[in-house]
């Protein structure tokens, strides 16, 4: 953190608030680790992100843990720790720019997609729920390990196929990433990923972070539940353009 310069430590400063918002008010957000990576090594940020996560995530379940669509989350939960392990395995060996680039194109097509859905008024086709949970939570759990904050676009492709409501949706993604944030730390914690830069991090993005959920919540109980459609939608579109320009 001592290297940043002041106009970084700003962007810094912003980015938290802003993606933390985002989670605040959806459950999930995706724009934390592409934009700070322009300043800050993914070795030290990916680590960071993941304690975010966990207080985040926290917060929503702590309080809404009766919305949380517990089905769902069974079926999918297997599928994301077999992820985390196998993207544990590759963090100190995989080059992440051409996967991240890839995946950036993915996420936009599909909130583009979403968002186009909100607009018609003809049901569309969907593809199987059998295919997608265990494709969307292993990817879930394997990209996640390697970007930190970019597991929620997938576990929030999955619930959305599935319709989930607002509050149900929110809660739900909070408790997949909890779980998820909590084997990605141990592993992370095993492999001595949290050394001194990585704490102080921690230290400054954690005050910021509790303002940006704060205004999330206050976000997600004014947004009807087509305008949270469109909102998801709109998320995964700006998560997948700083991925893209990687």
């Amino acid at each position: 953190m001592e290297a940043l310069s002041l106009p970084e430590l700003l962007f810094f400063a912003v980015v938290i608030v802003v993606s933390y918002s985002i989670r605040g008010g959806s459950g999930f957000g995706g724009v934390t680790v592409p934009l700070l990576a322009l300043i800050m090594s993914l070795k030290i940020l990916v680590p960071v992100v993941t304690v975010l996560g966990l207080f985040s995530s926290w917060s929503i379940v702590a309080r809404e843990h009766r919305h949380i669509a517990w089905p769902a989350l069974m079926r999918i939960a297997p599928w994301a720790l077999i992820g985390a392990l196998g993207g544990l395995y590759f963090f100190n060996a995989l080059d992440s720019h051409a996967l991240a680039r890839g995946l950036g194109a993915l996420v936009i097509a599909y909130g583009a997609y979403s968002l186009w859905t909100t607009y018609r008024i003809a049901g569309e086709a969907r593809a199987p729920m059998s295919v997608v949970t265990p494709l969307a939570g292993t990817v879930a759990g394997f990209i996640g390990t390697l970007f930190g904050s970019m597991a929620g676009m997938f576990f929030a492709i999955y619930l959305d196929l599935l319709r989930v409501p607002k509050n149900e949706f929110r809660a739900s993604a909070a408790a997949i990433l909890l779980g998820l944030g909590i084997v990605r730390g141990l592993g992370y914690a095993a492999v001595g990923a949290f050394d001194r830069d990585a704490l102080i991090a921690c230290a400054a993005a954690l005050p910021l972070m509790a303002i940006g959920v704060y205004i999330g919540n206050r976000l997600h109980a004014n947004l009807d539940p087509l305008q949270f459609r469109r909102f998801v939608a709109l998320i995964l579109v700006a998560s997948g353009v700083p991925l893209l320009l990687r």
